[in-house]
């Protein structure tokens, strides 16, 4: 029996083209909470929020789900066939929410968890968007004054040898940007790819770039405190679930993108099974705070280490969106200082020759 109808080639449409958002897949989970609590069966549930969904690529993957439960899969099951939509640990919590009876409770838990999320991908975007604002119109002024203004104040001026070295060099610099400005453009953006593909393809690279994010000093307050947020607060939904520590260890494993911190996440799964705890396994680590070492100690020790880790992944999610609030307010001035003084080159490079050109006149 076909599990899913629908093929590679369908599902790779729905990831290139048709990718549900963060914000659509909260809403999705959200609703399936709330029709579950209600009573409604799990198919009636998928067919009502199909009805009021307006996304094609989640109305094809909804579709897929009520097909599958037909043909009496479990949820699990049917999530199962897209990955690339659900993640592990989701799937995981799914299943043994079917297997204890809380799939409501667990649905509604998953539901807030990506609000959460969302809330923290909106504080970035919000917060990256001046700076990006700024460099995108300091690039467009720069191009101007290089392109158009230079050139007219140096046609003023019968030698250019007599111009000052500073409008000189403005010149050279104008008139290599008129010339190659397409190889330029080429360039940049084949440096974006270059990145992505050594990232994603050449282990030293990523583990060189990895290793800045978490030494850099200003950009480690952030990357630490989401790693241990996410730590904290998947393992608390996982052990709420009933799911193995070396399964919840696992999974949270693979959802973490840094490579320092997956390899910790996979030294304390061993540790573990060689009969360590896990406060012994996380301390001395520079990659946890060590008041979440002894928090975790503490919750070992009194058993109810699945509120403690709760009640931190709480306390690191607030904290991350103040440290975001630090990073940017220490970016923007360097941004600023970095801008002002490309705009004092390219303004000096301007008035020196006018300045001497009045001289003359005088």
């Amino acid at each position: 029996m076909e599990v899913s109808k629908l093929g590679v080639l369908e599902k790779f449409i729905i990831q290139k083209f048709f990718a549900p958002k963060l914000k659509e897949k909260t809403n999705f989970f959200r609703l399936l909470a709330l029709t579950q609590k209600s009573g409604l069966g799990l198919r009636d549930a998928l067919f009502s929020i199909k009805k009021s969904e307006t996304n094609k690529g989640l109305i094809m993957i909804i579709q897929d789900l009520i097909d599958q439960l037909t043909q009496w899969y479990t949820f699990s099951q049917a999530m199962k066939n897209h990955s690339y939509f659900f993640q592990e640990e989701e799937i995981a919590l799914v299943k043994s929410a079917e297997t204890m009876g809380n799939l409501p409770e667990i649905l509604e838990e998953m539901a807030i968890e990506l609000e959460n999320a969302q809330r923290i991908q909106g504080k970035i975007k919000k917060a990256m968007t001046y700076p990006l604002v700024l460099i995108a119109f300091a690039i467009i002024a720069i191009t101007i004054l290089l392109i158009y203004v230079i050139p007219t104040i140096v046609t003023m001026f019968p030698n250019e040898e007599s111009l000052p070295n500073l409008t000189k060099f403005m010149m050279w610099a104008s008139n290599f940007l008129q010339r190659t400005w397409y190889l330029i453009l080429i360039i940049g953006i084949g440096i974006v790819f270059l990145y992505k593909f050594l990232y994603k393809y050449i282990l030293a690279f990523k583990i060189f770039i990895d290793k800045l994010m978490v030494t850099t000093p200003a950009v480690s307050w952030v990357v630490k405190t989401y790693y241990m947020y996410k730590f904290s607060k998947l393992l608390s939904q996982l052990y709420s679930a009933w799911v193995s520590p070396i399964l919840s260890l696992k999974l949270i494993g693979n959802t973490f993108t840094n490579f320092f911190y997956r390899k910790k996440t996979i030294e304390i799964k061993e540790n573990l099974n060689a009969g360590f705890s896990f406060a012994e396994s996380m301390e001395w680590s520079s990659l946890f705070d060590p008041i979440l070492v002894q928090i975790v100690h503490v919750g070992e020790d009194t058993g109810n280490i699945t509120e403690v880790l709760k009640k931190m992944s709480d306390f690191y999610r607030d904290m991350l969106q103040t440290k975001i609030d630090i990073l940017m307010s220490l970016i923007e001035p360097l941004l600023m200082a970095m801008i002002a003084v490309v705009i004092w080159l390219i303004v000096g490079s301007i008035f020196l020759p006018m300045a001497e050109l009045v001289n003359v006149i005088k």
